[in-house]
């Protein structure tokens, strides 16, 4: 049932809401309580059980953590795998997203050549659930999926990825759930204190930064207390190199009636890329971790354990464009040589192979932006022994994650004469030039500022407040001669996630507050000047030259030295707070804000039989969502607009109230065939629920591209049917071959629907009519699609060849069908989807010395088909080595060294008919460094 209202929901106090989730918890309980003590003809000792579950095992060295892996991933009962850590303090990846890539099925998204986020099976990262220490972390970015680069990787003992679910993991995993995993002091039962100091260097910067972490554990009162506390610091200096361009437009009248292809008529419609631009992004990255686990043990019954988690993430850069707008031209136009050439999509229409204007919108503006993400996990758990086969667990966290993004420009332009053109291999970047005799695009007399814009302060909140309740009744019952019931487990989760989105913007794009930015810098603003009234940008412009410029990448002709608007200068004659002050935009069409309650209520039994041969669960878990959504939607009469891309509209305040349940059952079976192998099948309702940013009310306007983006609160969630099975065998230590086929049918993905519609523009004071064709996005259920695919893995150890030397592979399939909106609807594929990936790692270890090649292939995927200009956005095919190595000077101490894209790979974006739409360049990354062990 869906209700509107006209005001957005208010937030709750922290202590009301934990009052509200704990009462309701004890209702909940109560009506599972009864379902498990009917089980209780035959029982056996809790505490026993708790003695005979696996114990957390300490390995050193890169085959002993394969072994201690493929050991918990065969005592599973779920379709699962394991990384384990080396040692203390000592994983196989400094970032953990590139840890988990070396699993199957797993796909690593990078940002600045970091691992960022993770795609498991070809699905959205949206769709994974990630946890910490079994609870889900908040991420102040636009979507679900957890950030890596917020966590570093020294403080973890073992990454579980699980394919399959059980009735007690948490929803939302519809792809898998992901579960990275700290020691908890006792279990490690002794002193300890490991401190790790690195230095790392990037290539393209040329800079080298710190890396330095320390974790320390210890136990006290006859190992009844225990703790751990881990603090970490590292900082990146990093350069990324780009080539970028926006799609091709249809542009269906020719400028000053010019017939581009010279067939006697102005009726042309040919298409070109609407912009196109070269850039490098320079970030400084600092990071700050603190991790702190306290546990007290005061009897065998009772396990007591508070964590807390703190992590600051700091980014500062700039991006200096040299872009060219080729849509917006103030001379006249011609194309010389052969312009057309077929359309590849088949029509009647062409795309032109090589642009000559004269006075192109040259927009050399740097973005400057300034970004904390700061994030506190606080959780208090317990366990306790009720009686001989009654075990309760309870945790009560809090964790909230926030970021102030400030992403100023100064907005210029110049008017050059200028060029593209295709090449032959249209995935190559696109010849660009300066005509000769033109204005000279190096002199900074050319420019004209035409105001500020960007993110002021913007605030973006993300919070988790969860309560959960769970018992294992252990027990003995026999259902057959062949089958019984090892145990009960039955439970609640109560949740309350808030996200919001804020928006404070700096607009100053009219005349009115041109003038006053002139005046406010003492420039001489000119009302009559080629831009309609701007001012001279020479003073604030700065040359760049970026070393090694794109020199992996083709043979064109490229810009690799230009001028762009320097903010750093702006800002050292006026403050922040005096261009706000001229006019900052708060709230609006870009302010969500969105609420969800989530009540989870689970019962899973768990059986074995046939001598223990046969093991499994199966259960049910039951969610209700509530959620409350509120933002604003936009008067569209009253769309504002001016050339430099600044747009402003009235809009008004609307939520919306939403509930639904959803029943999600599950089966998990093992059977083991030998000693050696096993076989496993697995069926699941898996779920994962949309965006909050896609679930608000919220409309914006992009009148520089004009569309119109509007989010819908009444898209339902992402519901699949899943069928997984698993051949194993564990052929020797740190040894295993297996075969994972499985499937996946879900019932409907969020499509973004496109309609054309035509609103009238002014200029941001209000004259200049005019209308515009503006294109409407907005997501909506579409039509599912049945995936299917298989996974294989092997881990093969040599020492009967080499002693020490060994590999391990993997390779995973996946395709998908086509998804449309409806039956009348393009097909379109589905993002994110690599149809094939692999990884391949050998290594080798003597007791002292050990060396890791790492190589990961990723197939070509989508990441927008339905954009602005409808031509698809496309990452092709990318591969990335790495190489790690470790020497031991003593027992507890070693020099590590590593390099990250060892073979400087780049990544490259095209379209759907293979013309190119972007080059990054992150360049190699050494590290070296000391680790030491007390």
């Amino acid at each position: 049932m869906t209700t509107q209202s006209t005001l957005p929901f208010k937030r709750k106090g922290l202590s009301s809401v934990i009052t509200n989730m704990i009462s309701g918890s004890a209702i909940a309980t109560a009506s599972l309580a009864f379902s498990a003590t009917a089980l209780a003809e035959e029982s056996s000792d809790v505490k026993e059980k708790k003695k005979s579950e696996v114990e957390v095992i300490l390995v050193s060295g890169f085959k002993q953590s394969l072994n201690a892996a493929t050991t918990l991933k065969k005592g599973t009962t779920v379709v699962a795998d394991v990384i384990s850590a080396e040692d203390i303090g000592k994983f196989p990846d400094q970032n953990l997203a590139e840890s988990l890539q070396r699993i199957t099925g797993v796909q690593v998204a990078r940002n600045r050549g970091e691992g960022r986020s993770i795609t498991v099976r070809g699905l959205n990262p949206d769709f994974t659930r990630v946890q910490f220490n079994g609870r889900s972390l908040p991420s102040a970015g636009s979507g679900r999926s957890f950030d890596f680069t917020i966590l570093p990787s020294d403080f973890v003992h073992s990454l579980q990825v699980y394919k399959s679910p059980s009735a007690d993991m948490e929803e939302g995993g519809l792809s898998a759930t992901v579960n990275v995993e700290t020691l908890k002091p006792l279990s490690l039962g002794e002193r300890s204190f490991v401190v790790s100091a690195k230095a790392i260097q990037e290539e393209n910067s040329g800079e080298t930064t710190p890396y330095l972490s320390a974790l320390y554990n210890d136990t006290f009162a006859d190992d009844s207390v225990g703790v751990s506390f881990g603090v970490h610091f590292d900082e990146r200096e990093v350069e990324s190199h780009f080539y970028e361009a926006f799609g091709l437009i249809n542009w269906p009248e020719a400028w000053n009636g010019q017939d581009y292809n010279f067939d006697g008529d102005t009726d042309d419609t040919f298409r070109y890329d609407a912009a196109t631009g070269f850039a490098m992004f320079k970030e400084e990255r600092k990071r700050t971790t603190l991790f702190n686990t306290l546990q007290w043990r005061p009897t065998d019954d009772l396990d007591l354990s508070l964590e807390t988690l703190y992590s600051k993430f700091e980014t500062d850069g700039i991006k200096p464009l040299n872009s060219f707008r080729w849509v917006n031209i103030a001379g006249g136009a011609g194309v010389t040589g052969s312009s057309i050439v077929a359309d590849p999509l088949g029509g009647s229409d062409g795309y032109t192979n090589r642009l000559q204007v004269d006075g192109v919108d040259l927009r050399n503006s740097t973005r400057h932006n300034d970004e904390k993400d700061e994030l506190l996990s606080v959780s208090l758990s317990g366990e306790y022994t009720l009686s001989d086969n009654l075990l309760t667990k309870a945790e009560l966290s809090y964790a909230k994650s926030e970021r102030e993004t400030t992403a100023l420009a100064l907005n210029v332009i110049g008017r050059p004469h200028a060029f593209f053109q295709y090449r032959e291999d249209l995935s190559a970047i696109a010849d660009h030039g300066f005509v000769e005799g033109g204005p000279d695009p190096l002199a900074p007399e050319l420019f004209n500022s035409v105001g500020v814009n960007g993110d002021y302060k913007k605030p973006t909140e993300d919070e988790n407040i969860d309560f959960r309740l769970d018992f294992d009744y252990y027990t003995d019952y026999e259902l057959s001669d062949n089958l019984t019931i090892t145990n009960v487990e039955f439970g609640i989760k109560l949740s309350q996630k808030e996200k919001f989105l804020g928006h404070q913007f700096i607009n100053i794009g009219s005349q009115e507050n041109i003038e006053k930015f002139a005046e406010l810098l003492g420039e001489t603003y000119d009302p009559n000047s080629v831009e309609g009234g701007s001012f001279s940008a020479a003073n604030y412009m700065t040359l760049h030259s970026p070393s090694n410029y794109l020199d992996g990448f083709g043979n064109g002709q490229f810009v690799t030295s230009w001028l762009s608007a320097d903010m750093d200068k702006v800002l050292s004659k006026v403050s922040a707070e005096q261009l706000a002050a001229i006019q900052l935009d708060v709230g609006g069409p870009g302010q969500i804000e969105v609420k969800e309650n989530v009540t989870a209520a689970y019962f899973k039994v768990n059986f074995d039989g046939m001598d223990t041969k046969l093991r499994g669960n199966f259960g049910v878990r039951v969610v209700q969502t509530k959620q409350e959504s509120a933002g604003n939607i936009p008067d569209l009469s009253t769309i504002r607009f001016d050339g430099g891309g600044v747009t402003s509209v009235d809009s008004s305040e609307s939520s919306m109230t939403r509930d639904y349940t959803e029943v999600l059952p599950s089966l998990n079976i093992a059977y083991d065939v030998t000693d050696d192998v096993i076989v496993r099948f697995a069926a699941a309702r898996v779920m994962s629920r949309p965006t909050l940013q896609v679930l608000s009310p919220a409309t914006q306007i992009n009148a520089n591209v004009q569309s119109i983006n509007s989010s819908n609160p009444n898209v339902d969630p992402f519901i699949a049917d899943q069928i997984d099975l698993s051949f194993e065998w564990y052929f020797a230590e740190a040894g295993m071959v297996s075969f994972a086929p499985f499937m996946k049918s879900i019932d409907s993905f969020i499509v973004n629907s496109r309609k054309d519609e035509q609103h009238t523009v002014t200029d941001l004071d209000g004259n200049n009519p005019r209308t515009l064709n503006f294109s409407r996005f907005a997501p909506d259920n579409g039509r599912g699609s049945d995936m299917y695919g298989f996974e294989l893995n092997w881990l093969q150890p040599l020492d009967e060849i080499i002693e020490g030397f060994g590999f391990t592979a993997n390779f995973t399939f996946v395709d998908a069908d086509d998804i449309q909106l409806d039956e009348s609807g393009p097909l379109l594929p589905l993002e994110g989807l690599s149809r094939t990936s692999y990884n391949l790692v050998a290594y080798y270890e003597t007791e002292t010395f050990g060396a890791r090649f790492a190589y990961n292939y990723r197939d070509q995927f989508t990441t927008q088909e339905m954009n602005y200009f409808n031509d698809g956005r496309y990452i092709k095919s990318y591969s990335q080595l790495d190489f790690s190595a470790s020497y031991d000077i003593s027992e507890d101490s070693s020099v590590i060294f590593e390099v990250l894209n060892l073979t400087d790979e780049v990544t490259v974006e095209t379209n759907s008919i293979g013309i190119n739409r972007g080059v990054e360049d992150v360049g190699k990354r050494f590290t070296l460094g000391f680790r030491t062990k007390f």
